[in-house]
Formats: C-alpha cells, sequence, structure tokens
C-alpha cells in the first residue's frame, strides 16, 4: 500500500497522536543517552511524556540538559537543566524554523507529526546537522524519496518495539501501527532462514528480475538472486545479513499488481 505520510492523517481522524509514557520508558531504555543534550521539538512540556521521561529520569539517563519546543501561537523554548526549569519566548514552535535550537542538541527525540511530510523532513533536517534522532512514525517513512539511501547508510533503522496506541485530544484512544526510527544503534539478530528454493514456488514479477516472497518466513536460504518483500521487513532488516537494493512501487505479478516491494538479496 504505497499511500503518502502527507495522506496518512486524513486516514485516521486527524494528525494529533500524543505518545503514552510507557511506549516511551520500553523504546528509550534500549539507548545510551549519557551526555547528550536532548531536544524534544514538537513537544509541550505541560503535556508531553518525552519531557515527563526525560524530566522524571534526568539522572539515570545521564543526560546533559533537556530542551523542548513546541507550534503555538505563544511558542517558547523551555529548558531543564536537571534542577532548573526555565523558558523564554521564541519566535516560532515549528522545528523548521528553529535549526539554530538545533544545532544545541546532540539528539532529536519526539514523535513529529504525521502529515505534510513533516517526519522526512525533520530525518533529513537532523542528518543534515550532523545529530542523532528518534522519532515515531508510521511505515511509510521508509519508502519516501530519498529515504532509502538514509536506510543504507545506516542513518535511517527500526527501533525496538512499534506504537499502536496513542492518546488523542478529545481522551480517546487512537489505534495507529507506528514504528520507531533512529540512527542510534540498534542490534537485531539474523533471520532464521528455512525454506528453500523451489522456482514452481517463487514466481518473478513482470516488470523486476526478482523474485516473490510473501512473507520473511519464505525467503529461501539457497538463493542468492534479488528477492521482493514486503515494506515491513524493514523491522527486521539487518545490513549484516540483506542488501535494499531497490523500491519496487507497484509490482505485478501474473498481471496483478500488488503492494510496494522492497527488492532484497542476502550478503
Amino acid at each position: 500500500m504505497n499511500f503518502l505520510l502527507e495522506a496518512f492523517n486524513n486516514a485516521h481522524g486527524g494528525d494529533e497522536f500524543y505518545t503514552r509514557y510507557d511506549d516511551i520508558k520500553k523504546e528509550l531504555a534500549n539507548y545510551d543517552f549519557s551526555g547528550m543534550v536532548v531536544y524534544c521539538n514538537c513537544d509541550n512540556p505541560q503535556s508531553s511524556s518525552f519531557v515527563k521521561y526525560f524530566r522524571d529520569n534526568f539522572d539515570s539517563t545521564g543526560i546533559k540538559c533537556l530542551l523542548a519546543t513546541f507550534y503555538s501561537n505563544e511558542p517558547i523554548l523551555y529548558r531543564y537543566d536537571g534542577v532548573k526549569e526555565t523558558t523564554k519566548p521564541i519566535t516560532s514552535g515549528s522545528f523548521l524554523d528553529n535549526g539554530k535550537i538545533m544545532d544545541l542538541c546532540d539528539i532529536v527525540v519526539t514523535n513529529p507529526p504525521f502529515s505534510e511530510g513533516l517526519p522526512s523532513k525533520l530525518v533529513n533536517m537532523v542528518i543534515s546537522k550532523g545529530k542523532k534522532y528518534l522519532i515515531i512514525a508510521p511505515i511509510q517513512l521508509c519508502i519516501k524519496k530519498g529515504m532509502l539511501e538514509l536506510v543504507n547508510s545506516g542513518n535511517l533503522k527500526c527501533g525496538y518495539n512499534q506504537v499502536g496506541r496513542f492518546d488523542r485530544p478529545d481522551g480517546s484512544i487512537g489505534k495507529v501501527t507506528t514504528y520507531w526510527w533512529t540512527n542510534m544503534p540498534v542490534e537485531k539478530p539474523d533471520l532464521n532462514l528455512t525454506a528453500r528454493y523451489d522456482e514452481r514456488l517463487y514466481p518473478k514479477y513482470d516488470n523486476y528480475d526478482a523474485i516473490e516472497c510473501g512473507k520473511f518466513a519464505n525467503i529461501p536460504k539457497d538463493y542468492d538472486g534479488k528477492m521482493g518483500v514486503p515494506i515491513s521487513f524493514i523491522r527486521v532488516f539487518n545490513p549484516n545479513q540483506f542488501t535494499i537494493h531497490d523500491i519496487l512501487n507497484t509490482p505485478r505479478l501474473n498481471g496483478k499488481k500488488m503492494y510496494t516491494r522492497f527488492i532484497i538479496s542476502k550478503k
């Protein structure tokens, strides 16, 4: 299903998805933030669970300082040094306008709005400044223009957990499957491949010289050519085991259109 992130919010009743504290705690426990200035650049310090997590765990995470900004009619820069909280007015709460604040940080940690291509814009902005990031976004992020290059360079990878439930402004729970994305170190074990190649079971696409593997379990251990897999493969992708060569947006098999595929091969 190759639809744009810009349409994601329309399909899910709005663009306000607030990350729950337990989901943040579960994922962030896997990373080392020691000595870092953390910038939560889409986060109201009064309500953001990201800000609350770093305040609550300032000493145990070993961070140096916490910064936060958010989109507002009266935008502020929030700062916490482990002892004192301070705020000061700023011109804009949009992260796109706050590159100078990003220059002060080591890592951006946030859940950006899913619409208007903002997750990919944020990733590109962070990487261009040589910073680390840990964000939440739908899986379609990895098939946006230019993202495959980041995947192959190690600058875009899935974290350890999915996030499927969010708080909504009206008090309801939004159920949307999203992923953690980062350029921090992430340890992924090799897939245990047990299937064997049989040309009768692995047809080739009409429009690409690669075989179809509809499930990860179907990746044959004895086939060295190119294979098409669902884009959810990004969750288990280990660059030491596989190479991702291409994104096939409109695969066809026996004349039938299929969902978007990554084209991969074993190393």
